[in-house]
């Protein structure tokens, strides 16, 4: 009788707290690696590409799941999956660009190809939001050494400056 209650407790416990299950959302283990990944690869690891594609439908899923549980990691990582890619897009209809958007709104201005009429975030507008607001949440730390390094500095922010310059 003894067993059978504790096997029930725990089995209540584990309904109610989610359980054990290691794919439970938002990873941030998963998306930090997944996002080293992704700087890895910029940096020229192009034999990436595969693992980052096969990995991006789990990694939009746990960072739309942080950004809708409001967890004040998810902005750092979104803006440095955007600058990452140099010059990248984050669409709106991706899981990702759907949680940003419910999140901030309109804070950060939806870009729109003139194309084919795809909506998207850019990498620079991001930029841009993060720098006034980083104060308000929790950094990401590939994303300062980012920053720091002399590629971002001569040609990717240089670049989304320029953009905004020309927005104008």
């Amino acid at each position: 009788m003894k067993l059978f209650r504790f096997v029930l407790i725990m089995a209540i416990f584990s309904w109610l707290g989610g359980g054990c299950n290691p794919k439970q959302s938002p990873d941030f283990a998963f998306i930090d690696r997944y996002l080293e990944t992704w700087d890895r690869f910029a940096q020229g690891a192009n034999e990436l590409m595969p693992r980052l594609r096969k990995d991006g439908p789990e990694f939009q899923r746990h960072l739309a799941d942080a950004l809708s549980k409001n967890d004040s990691r998810a902005p750092s990582r979104v803006v440095f999956f955007g600058v990452v890619q140099v010059g990248g897009f984050i669409p709106i209809d991706s899981p990702v660009g759907q949680a940003f958007q419910a999140r901030f709104g309109s804070a950060v201005p939806v870009f729109t190809d003139e194309k084919d009429g795809a909506k998207s975030f850019f990498a620079g507008d991001l930029y841009f939001w993060w720098e006034k607001h980083n104060s308000e949440y929790d950094t990401f730390p590939l994303y300062e050494d980012w920053r720091q390094r002399p590629f971002a500095k001569n040609v990717a922010i240089k670049m989304y400056e320029s953009a905004a310059k020309n927005s104008k």
